[in-house]
């Protein structure tokens, strides 16, 4: 028989508290109670049912509730709301599974009273939620209201069929007023993560969800409450975004990178974001490339040099551009021991000190304002990929350190002059913002994870293991994609915005055997929509 600690987080819940914990009585063997520093008869009550009370200041819902299970004595979670009761055919199937234990996680199926009335249509029937769980297998996730627990990958689910009892709102009032305070905090939580709010948007969603209310949901049978209902929450939609939209024109000229710096990424010396360059033994054109960085408009980055076993000669350029103190260059090395670029990848990313990673590599020049147009389009949810213009040998070659401080390179007329075939790809030089924009938009190449010029989230990196280190040269970066795009992140193009020119070298690692092992991973990846590599990250990740 498993050990169920049950945890509930309260604030001023004197109403609701005693019927919540009397409901979890027989199954609990310990209830642990979180409160944000009541103001009522919270605590008292508590102390007098017997439960473990602490108190804790409130950081938000997915925050508290993470500190609440950290804090329980067993493994085994039972997470509940104040304002919420097992019912009696869900407490049996909780005893049961005491006893029983088969599943990582259980999810109760919600059942809403609204203003005195249990709610069987709407929206607000039937909402499914894991509250059961294995806390090394889960945690709370997502925005600081819209909270859900999420599991870790393999980790095995199973639904409950009685309900748990919700005491939703006592009156319309009520839930009116709740519009108002939680829309203000839904459209801070989408702001960060960049969700938009265009006119067709509004319209869509706020008409959606009244439609799915009413009439998919079936809203109409739960008679004059189930229209209140379906119309309210098609007016917390609206409020939601048209507050959104808010944010957006009063932010728009205050911050010139809104999705960094409302993360509070930037704390002392800590970077807005980091710059991981890759190199093998191409000394001449790393160099080339340092150089480029040295040149960008915006400075508040730091440089990762993910160094697959370089010799002596690259060691000293380094150390060059360290001794110039305009970049801050971590040389991340390791030994020489064949094609390991996945794995110097990996752990590059954990010894960067921000939020946010942008990946090329050591044979690759920024346009001036690579790292400005990175981050200033940083989204939540997505991933950045970039573009770039390969290079002849003979151009790659010549480029000299005014060339790039002149930014000639990204110039067609001084490439066509020193040698550079003309081909349409000369239009991802391009520097005017509306035809970027534009191009952006048209383009038929799907955005992907190409290591040479992305960026992305380094949480979402790491929620999918990293790079595969199974793979090899040819697809490596494009694996990570696939899987980061499995996992919900989305690719958004900027090949035309962020260019870099590629240098011109050969690549004796490249083989047949290695694309067709590597073509193999990428299509089980698809074929299976797998999120988790076995062979990445976590390796190097101290727990």
């Amino acid at each position: 028989m498993v050990k169920i600690s049950v945890v509930i987080i309260t604030l001023n819940e004197e109403r609701n508290i005693e019927r919540c914990i009397r409901s979890v009585q027989r199954v609990a063997d310990e209830i642990l109670v979180v409160d944000s520093f009541s103001t009522d008869k919270t605590e008292q009550i508590c102390k007098e049912l017997g439960v473990r009370f602490i108190q804790h200041e409130f950081e938000g819902f997915r925050d508290q509730k993470n500190y609440a299970i950290s804090q329980a004595s067993s493994d085994y979670i039972l997470a509940l709301d104040a304002d919420e009761a097992l019912s009696v055919e869900l407490e049996k199937e909780v005893f049961d599974i005491k006893n029983n234990w088969k599943f990582d996680g259980y999810k109760f199926i919600r059942l809403n009273n609204y203003c005195g009335k249990w709610m069987l249509h709407t929206d607000f029937y039937p909402e499914k939620r894991i509250r059961l769980f294995d806390r090394r297998k889960g945690k709370w996730h997502g925005a600081n209201i819209h909270e859900v627990v999420k599991m870790a990958h393999g980790a095995t689910v199973a639904t409950l069929k009685g309900h748990l009892l919700h005491w939703r709102y006592r009156s319309y009032e009520e839930h009116i007023d709740e519009i108002n305070r939680y829309s203000t905090i839904s459209a801070n939580e989408y702001y960060k993560m960049g969700v938009k709010a265009g006119y067709i948007k509004i319209l869509f969603h706020t008409s959606w969800r009244f439609i799915h209310s009413y009439f998919i949901r079936r809203g109409f049978l739960s008679g004059f409450n189930g229209l209140f209902i379906s119309c309210l929450l098609a007016k917390h939609c609206f409020v939601k975004y048209a507050k959104l939209r808010k944010l957006y024109k009063i932010n728009r000229k205050r911050q010139p990178y809104p999705f960094i710096n409302l993360l509070n990424m930037p704390v002392g010396n800590k970077p807005l974001t980091s710059v991981i360059i890759t190199t093998y033994n191409q000394p001449e054109w790393l160099r080339k490339t340092l150089w480029g960085f040295e040149l960008q408009t915006e400075k508040r980055f730091e440089v990762l040099i993910a160094d697959d076993g370089s010799g002596e000669e690259t060691r000293q350029i380094i150390e060059e551009f360290k001794s110039r103190g305009m970049l801050n260059i971590i040389h991340v090395w390791h030994p020489d021991n064949g094609f390991q670029k996945c794995q110097i990848l990996n752990k590059a990313i954990l010894k960067t000190n921000s939020d946010y990673l942008i990946f090329t590599d050591g044979d690759c020049i920024p346009r001036r304002d690579f790292v400005e147009v990175h981050i200033s389009n940083a989204r939540r949810g997505k991933f950045l990929s970039g573009g770039y213009l390969k290079l002849v040998n003979s151009v790659s070659a010549n480029i000299s350190y005014t060339d790039i401080q002149e930014g000639s390179p990204f110039i067609s007329s001084w490439l066509r002059k020193n040698g550079q075939p003309f081909t349409y790809k000369f239009l991802k030089l391009t520097q005017n913002p509306f035809v970027q924009k534009l191009l952006n938009a048209i383009t038929t190449t799907k955005p992907t994870w190409n290591g040479h010029n992305v960026s992305g989230w380094k949480d979402d990196i790491i929620a999918v293991n990293g790079y595969n280190e199974d793979m090899q040269y040819g697809g490596l970066d494009r694996e990570l994609g696939e899987r980061l795009m499995n996992f919900g992140i989305k690719g958004k193009q900027i090949r035309y915005s962020a260019i870099c020119v590629h240098l011109d070298h050969p690549r004796p690692y490249r083989t047949k055997s290695t694309w067709e092992k590597n073509y193999r991973i990428r299509k089980e990846v698809r074929k299976k929509k797998l999120k988790w590599t076995k062979n990445g990250i976590d390796k190097y990740i101290q727990l």
